[in-house]
């Protein structure tokens, strides 16, 4: 089990802010068309060179499209539920918890307190397995807590914009490690 990919979306304006995948490519979902191909068809019946749109895409998120479309489809779906719970303090009022699942994959949400989402997507776990999947929710919930504080530090930067793309690469290096130790647990 391993933390697959993590976003943070903006609650404002629903964009982005920061997306990246933590694992190597499975070509379960979008990579059936290889990697090898230069010349793809266009619905309309031109050639589009899927090189070109493979380096635009990779120049823009550290993530690979699956990812990216559960990042999205998790994100859409926070949008929807109601996250508050009544008389909940500190982390947990922040945690929603498993949003959806899609193939082998679980994504959880968690609501930042500075009105920002902030998306993972793990690996999914046996639904009967109840005793562990109650002990990743909680290092997810811390995970996920730190991640909200490196946010929070890259946000202290008086040059940086609350609304913009995060650049920072103390933020990334953060997020790495977190991920890195998540994990090897």
């Amino acid at each position: 089990m391993s933390l697959a990919a993590i976003a943070v979306v903006s609650r404002r304006s629903g964009k982005p802010l920061y997306m990246r995948s933590f694992v190597e490519s499975s070509d379960l979902l979008f990579g059936q068309y290889g990697q090898n191909e230069t010349v793809g068809a266009d619905f309309f019946g031109g050639d589009i060179l899927v090189e070109e749109s493979l380096a635009q895409k990779s120049s823009e998120w550290s993530c690979e499209e699956k990812y990216e479309f559960m990042l999205h489809a998790a994100s859409d779906r926070l949008d929807e539920m109601k996250w508050k719970k009544p008389g909940a303090a500190g982390a947990d009022a922040c945690w929603v918890g498993l949003l959806c699942s899609m193939d082998s994959f679980n994504a959880y949400g968690y609501v930042t307190t500075n009105a920002n989402y902030v998306v993972i997507v793990e690996d999914g776990i046996a639904p009967d397995n109840v005793q562990l999947q109650k002990s990743r929710d909680v290092e997810l919930k811390t995970l996920i807590s730190y991640v909200h504080r490196a946010y929070t530090e890259s946000l202290l930067n008086p040059f940086s914009d609350i609304n913009a793309k995060i650049t920072s690469e103390r933020f990334t290096t953060n997020v790495k490690s977190l991920v890195a130790g998540f994990n090897q647990i």
